[in-house]
C-alpha cells in the first residue's frame, strides 16, 4: 500500500492490501469410515493344465499359491493334481511343489511343480501312479493376490462381495445350528454400511501369519499410521484359536486395546468396538471382561447372539456379537462427532434369540451397563437400540462416554493437520510469529465450534518458551458437548377440587 502520508504524491483512490495473519482451513477429518479386521473367503481359485518333468520344475501361472491346507479361519484346501484321465496324484509321492520366495512374502511367491520318480536314483522312472516326463496334469489351487491382505477402502458393497466373497451361504447347511456365514468380513461390511458408515476400510487376516491371534496382530500393524482407522471392529471369529474361551477372548481384547492406546499416544486416535462369538463360554461374563479391560478406547457389546435373515435360504440364522459391534460402529460413523450411541437404533437384525431376550432383565442389563458393557435391547416399539453407549472405563463421564473420546480424537486431529498445513513450521520467528500462531489456532478452534465438535473454547494463550526459543507453545481450554443421559421429572397428585356447595330442595306446601 502506498504511503499516503509521505511527501510523494498519491492520487486519490482505494488502496487494498492483505494485512491478515494466516487463515488455516483444516484438512477434512474423516469420521464416517469403519475399519473391519477379520477373516474373509481368503482366496481365489484357479485351475490350469501344465506339463511336468522330474529334472526341472514348471512354474504355475498365479502367485501366492497355498501349497498345503490351511486350518484358518478361513479354512483353505490343499491343491489337487490330477492326470488328464482324472487320476488323483499324491503329493510328495508323485509330485512336489517348490516355492520361490517373493519380495512381498507369500502373496507374491512363485510356485513351481516338479514330477517325482518311484526310484530316487533314476529320475527317468515314472512316479508310483505312472506320471512320466512330459505328461500333462491339471492343477487346481487356491491363491491370493499381493494386495489381498492390505487395507482397502470400499464404498460399494458389491465390490466388497467381489473381493472377499458372499456374506452368507446360498445353500442351507444340513446342521440347523451350523453357522451360515460364508465370509465374516463381507457380512460385517454389509452391516456397517447398512447402519450408516459411508465407507469401510477392510483388512483381511492372513492365515499364513500364524494362529488367529497372530493374524489379528499382523493386521493391526498395517493400520498403525493410518488416519482413516478411527473406529475399529475386530471380528473375533471362533475357530482354531478357540475364540470362545474366557482366557483367549481376554487376550484378543487386550491386543486390540493396546493397539488403540498405543496408536492414540502417537496421534492416531481410535476406538475399538468388540463383541464375542455365539459360542462364548459365559463362565466369565461380559461384565467381568469389561472390568478387566477398563479402557476408554475399548467398547464391549452385548448380546453375543443375534438373529439375521438369510434371503438365499429364506430363514433366520444366529450371528455373533462382533456383528453387533459392526452395527454400532456404523451407526456412530453416521452420527455427528458429538453424538454418541445412547438410544440409537440399529438395523440389519431380525431380533434376538428367545433365550437371550428372556434373560435380559432390568437387573441383568443394569449390571452389564455399570460394568462398562454397551448393551443393545429391544424397546417398546420393537426396535433394537443401544441402551447406553459406554466404554469399558466407567470412572467418569469423560471416559465412559464413547462420544467424549471421539470428540477429543477429532479435535486433536483437526489441530494436528491444521497447524501442520498452516505453513508456519520452518518460518523464522519474528516479533509477529506468536500472533500468527495464535490466529491460526483460533481459526481452527472456531472451525471446531462451527462443526459442533466442541461447544466453546477459552483462555487461548501463545508464548515463546525461554528454555528453547525455537518452540512456540499454545494452550487453551474447551467445553465438550456432554451427552444428556437423564431427564428427571417430578409430579404430584392434587386432590383439591375447590369449594363444594350443597343446595336443599324445598317442597311446595
Amino acid at each position: 500500500m502506498p504511503d499516503i502520508s509521505s511527501a510523494t504524491y498519491t492520487p486519490p483512490g482505494v488502496y487494498v492490501s492483505d494485512e491478515s495473519t494466516p487463515t488455516v482451513t483444516p484438512r477434512s477429518v474423516s469420521t464416517s469410515t469403519v475399519t473391519l479386521i477379520g477373516p474373509a473367503l481368503g482366496y481365489e481359485t484357479f485351475s490350469e493344465v501344465v506339463t511336468v518333468y522330474s529334472g526341472s520344475a514348471t512354474p504355475l501361472t498365479q502367485k501366492g499359491v497355498y501349497t498345503t491346507a490351511v486350518v484358518g479361519p478361513p479354512a483353505i484346501a490343499a491343491p489337487v493334481v490330477t492326470s488328464l484321465a482324472g487320476v488323483v496324484m499324491e503329493y510328495s509321492t508323485d509330485y512336489t511343489f517348490e516355492v520361490v520366495a517373493g519380495s512381498g512374502g507369500a502373496p507374491t511367491a512363485i510356485t513351481q511343480i516338479r514330477r517325482l520318480s518311484a526310484d530316487e536314483g533314476d529320475l527317468t522312472q515314472p512316479s508310483p501312479k505312472g506320471l512320466k516326463d512330459g505328461d500333462q496334469v491339471r492343477v487346481t489351487y487356491a491363491f491370493t493376490s499381493a494386495t489381498y491382505y492390505e487395507p482397502t477402502v470400499f464404498e460399494d458393497f458389491d465390490q466388497v462381495v467381489a473381493t472377499y466373497g458372499p456374506s452368507l451361504v446360498s445353500v442351507a447347511p444340513t446342521d440347523p445350528t451350523a453357522s451360515q456365514v460364508a465370509s465374516p468380513l463381507t457380512l460385517a461390511a454389509k452391516i456397517a454400511l447398512e447402519n450408516g458408515a459411508s465407507s469401510v476400510l477392510c483388512v483381511a487376516t492372513d492365515p499364513t501369519a500364524g494362529d488367529f491371534q497372530a493374524q489379528l496382530k499382523a493386521a493391526y500393524k498395517k493400520l498403525e499410521t493410518d488416519y482413516r482407522a478411527q473406529l475399529l471392529v475386530p471380528l473375533l471369529v471362533d475357530g482354531a484359536y478357540d475364540a470362545h474361551t474366557p482366557t483367549n477372548v481376554a487376550n484378543l481384547l487386550t491386543d486390540v486395546k493396546l493397539h488403540c492406546e498405543t496408536a492414540a499416544a502417537e496421534g492416531y486416535g481410535r476406538i475399538a468396538f468388540t463383541g464375542v462369538a455365539t459360542t462364548y463360554d459365559n463362565t466369565t461374563g461380559h461384565d467381568q471382561l469389561a472390568v478387566q479391560q477398563s479402557s476408554k478406547r475399548l467398547a464391549l457389546v452385548y448380546p453375543n447372539r443375534l438373529l439375521a435373515f438369510n434371503s438365499a435360504v429364506n430363514a433366520s440364522t444366529e450371528i455373533d456379537g462382533f456383528y453387533l459391534a459392526a452395527a454400532m460402529a456404523g451407526r456412530l460413523a453416521r452420527n455427528p462427532v458429538a453424538r454418541g450411541l445412547t438410544n440409537q437404533s440399529l438395523t440389519s437384525f431380525t431380533g434376538l434369540p428367545a433365550t437371550i431376550a428372556q434373560g435380559m432383565t432390568r437387573t441383568f442389563k443394569n449390571n452389564l451397563s455399570k460394568s462398562g458393557v454397551a448393551v443393545a435391547e429391544i424397546n417398546q416399539a420393537s426396535q433394537l437400540i443401544v441402551r447406553h453407549g459406554v466404554s469399558t472405563l466407567m470412572t467418569s463421564v469423560l471416559t465412559q462416554e464413547i462420544s467424549m473420546t471421539r470428540v477429543g480424537d477429532t479435535l486433536l486431529q483437526m489441530l494436528q493437520t491444521g497447524m501442520q498445513n498452516s505453513g508456519l513450521i520452518g518460518e523464522p520467528i519474528t516479533t509477529e510469529m506468536t500472533i500468527s500462531v495464535k490466529s491460526s489456532l483460533i481459526g481452527l478452534l472456531e472451525q471446531a465450534v462451527s462443526d459442533e465438535v466442541i461447544v466453546s473454547y477459552a483462555n487461548v494463550q501463545v508464548r515463546q518458551l525461554s528454555a528453547d526459543p525455537s518452540i512456540i507453545e499454545g494452550t487453551f481450554s474447551y467445553k465438550p458437548p456432554i451427552p444428556m443421559n437423564y431427564i428427571v421429572i417430578k409430579f404430584a397428585v392434587d386432590l383439591s377440587t375447590g369449594d363444594t356447595t350443597t343446595e336443599a330442595t324445598e317442597e311446595a306446601a
